[in-house]
């Protein structure tokens, strides 16, 4: 009898034992803003991100060629299937076109082939030139001749999903940039922390 009596007893109190229960998770239902802090940590690194990808690609998700020390850029931007390359001159955070007094841009090349395969067969420099050169011409340029988009193409380059590259010459705001090394798609600032 007592049992049953102490059964009843604690049974009326059940209901609210698990009401008290349900409360406090349905209030960490709604405790997620904690993860708010990480959100904002976040949002430091895609402060930082727009600077990692820059490294990578640029507003034409071609490849980023730094002109100095970052004083301008270069995109570059390759159609396999026509073998054409485009290079847009930017700003030094990447972002902006810079026009540039240029009627043309020398790009040398080298494109890398399956050495192994073709040199049994045949030597790869039969099919195409170890190095070539393409020349890029000013797209719409303005009526100063400025332009910041430079465009070429080039049969051996058809098919290509990487080369090795020389910008003979480039001149932005005055200052004269020589020999301009760079790879296609990695760029040239990936390629510089490469060889140090």
């Amino acid at each position: 009898m007592l049992c049953c009596s102490s059964i009843r007893r604690i049974s009326p109190f059940v209901p609210f034992v698990v009401a008290g229960l349900m409360l406090p998770v349905g209030c960490q239902e709604s405790a997620p803003p904690k993860a708010d802090p990480v959100s904002k940590g976040d949002d430091h690194d895609d402060h930082g991100h727009p600077h990692h990808s820059h490294g990578k690609k640029g507003p034409h998700n071609g490849a980023l060629v730094a002109i100095g020390e970052d004083a301008a850029h270069l995109e570059v931007v390759l159609d396999a299937e026509t073998g054409k390359v485009t290079v847009y001159v930017l700003d030094g955070e990447a972002k902006n076109a810079v026009p540039i007094k240029a009627e043309k841009l020398e790009l040398a090349f080298t494109k890398d082939h399956d050495h192994g395969e073709g040199d049994k067969d045949k030597p790869a420099a039969e099919e195409l030139p170890e190095t070539a050169t393409l020349t890029l011409t000013a797209v719409e340029p303005a009526a100063d001749g400025s332009s910041s988009v430079y465009a070429g193409a080039s049969e051996a380059l058809r098919g290509a999903d990487e080369f090795d590259a020389v910008l003979t010459s480039i001149s932005i705001a005055g200052k004269d940039y020589p020999n301009v090394k760079f790879n296609y798609p990695e760029g040239n600032e990936h390629d510089h922390q490469h060889h140090h």
